[in-house]
């Protein structure tokens, strides 16, 4: 199997021929077939919660593909069915973690989570996939292994938006796209986007966003008043992890409104909460658990609207590229130069 190896943070990917080891109680031989590229693997890269101590490894947590082998005790799939891989566990056992030889490096050890994508095959644990109907494409199958499960599950389990809710969307990336086309679906409004890139913040309206926000304005602030009246958005949605926007949005928030993080700062980086009295207003702040998501009940209902918004969605996938540019994909997203959502494709 060729794989991008993590061999050392804050360095590029290595590519690698491993060789799969034998399957083990509970494990699963997927062929991929996509992978996406999450912000969470760039912060994995730059150690972003700190030291790693699991170097080398494998890396990547949403994913589409076939299974072509089972382990012992596997009886939620079998070979030929078509899968969403998802860093959520789901119904299923969960297995011990798959290790690997390098063919690339002898002698190298590689390690491998219950789930990875970065890779075109992969030992996955039961419980961290999800068969689906074949007429579902792969591109799909990846956008609900983490993405499009996290937006939907954030809107419907986390943020519980209500009709007519104000909401306002840090980042305008694959995220903060999907964010905003769930909160269309919900009726939110205003649906506010916030980028330091003004192409981007136009290619969110075309996911549903009605307003659109530079984050480099010097009169910001007032802007969001004026569209959010001054009470503020009923919730705040942060997918880009600064401390500084974390600040500033407690700030803004409304009475009894919500602050959630998708993307949390530097591990040793600190959040400052300037106006204490901004406490005593019901206000809440947390992070996201994916959604909430409960992949097994939840991409089966998303499955059945896919037809409903497979627009959106083709919208959303601006980028395809091979597993050997891979480090070409990751600087560009961490550049900000991708519109939309990057897609590794195996074939």
């Amino acid at each position: 199997m060729k794989a991008a190896v993590l061999e050392r943070l804050k360095k590029p990917l290595v590519i690698h021929n491993l060789e799969i080891p034998n399957l083990e109680y509970g494990q699963i031989l997927v062929e991929l077939k996509i992978s996406g590229i999450c912000g969470r693997q760039i912060q994995e890269i730059y150690g972003y919660k700190g030291e790693d101590k699991f170097l080398p490894h494998l890396i990547g947590h949403e994913g589409g593909g076939i299974v072509r082998k089972i382990g012992a005790g596997v009886n939620k799939c079998k070979p030929g069915d078509h899968v969403v891989l998802h860093w959520r566990p789901s119904k299923g056992i969960q297995s011990s973690f798959p290790r690997y030889k390098s063919l690339t490096k002898k002698g190298l050890k590689v390690g491998g989570g219950l789930v990875t994508t970065f890779n075109d095959s992969a030992i996955i644990s039961e419980n961290r996939l999800t068969v689906v109907p074949k007429s579902i494409p792969f591109e799909v199958c990846a956008l609900l292994g983490c993405s499009l499960t996290t937006a939907l599950g954030l809107v419907n389990n986390e943020a519980k938006i209500k009709i007519g809710q104000s909401v306002l969307i840090f980042g305008a990336g694959s995220v903060g796209l999907s964010l905003i086309q769930a909160c269309k679906m919900v009726s939110a409004y205003p649906i506010g986007a916030v980028d330091v890139n003004d192409k981007k913040l136009s290619f969110s309206k075309k996911f549903g966003s009605t307003h659109i926000f530079n984050y480099k304005d010097l009169e910001l602030s007032e802007r969001i008043k004026k569209i959010f009246g001054s009470n503020g958005p009923d919730v705040i949605i942060d997918t880009v992890g600064s401390p500084e926007i974390l600040s500033k949005s407690y700030s803004w928030l409304s009475s009894n409104g919500k602050l959630i993080m998708v993307s949390q700062p530097k591990s040793k980086d600190s959040i400052v909460l300037k106006d204490a009295s901004d406490n005593f207003l019901g206000k809440t702040i947390f992070d996201s658990q994916g959604g909430c998501t409960e992949p097994d009940i939840d991409i089966q209902r998303y499955v059945r609207i896919y037809d409903s918004i497979k627009t959106d969605i083709n919208k959303l996938i601006t980028n395809k590229v091979k597993l050997n540019n891979v480090n070409l994909a990751i600087n560009d997203i961490k550049k900000g130069n991708n519109l939309g959502k990057t897609l590794i494709k195996f074939d």
